[in-house]
């Protein structure tokens, strides 16, 4: 098993179909396809793939962000789109993508790491947080919503207290 480090160029052929795989496998039909999400969301600034040949074993995305926490314009990591093969869940695969992708932060001075989860128990051991911030983002229905969603976390990266203030995605969430 290995474990690639994709730009979005890289994502074609046998290794894009594979993913999207994975994707359709894991997650529900609104939220498995990649063309789609990226057109939604923007594109990834990194995936990161645990691959198997002819099998992706993982799959995590990162994106990078500017958002406004209170009133400072701040640089963001945010992960999407964690996804393990059903059959390798609990071996912690998920853990090391995410320890992969918070490195990749830091090598960026990105101060924190932000994602949306549907079961916030299982990012804890990888250093996330609930936060009670508000978050302004711009919904799927292309209207601005202001929401306190339950399954946001963020994990400090670089040391820094953690601001409770609103945050602004300015645009959709990940």
């Amino acid at each position: 098993m290995e474990l690639l480090s994709l730009r979005r160029r890289d994502l074609i052929g046998d290794i894009e179909r594979v993913i999207q795989a994975l994707l359709n496998n894991v997650f529900s039909d609104s939220l498995s396809d990649r063309s789609k999400h990226d057109a939604a969301r923007g594109t990834t600034t990194l995936t990161l793939v645990l691959w198997d040949d002819p099998v992706v074993i993982g799959h995590l995305a990162v994106f990078e962000r500017l958002v406004d926490i209170g009133a400072e314009p701040l640089s963001v990591g945010m992960i999407g789109g964690v996804a393990i093969e059903p059959n390798h869940r609990m071996r912690g695969y998920a853990r090391y993508l995410i320890q992969e992708a918070h490195s990749y932060l830091r090598n960026k001075s990105i101060p924190f790491s932000i994602l949306f989860a549907y079961e916030p128990r299982v990012y804890q051991s990888s250093g996330y947080r609930l936060m009670e911030n508000e978050i302004r983002f711009l919904d799927c229905d292309d209207h601005w919503k202001t929401f306190v969603y339950r399954g946001s976390m963020y994990a400090d990266l670089m040391g820094r207290r953690w601001p409770n203030e609103q945050i602004d995605l300015r645009g959709r969430v990940v």
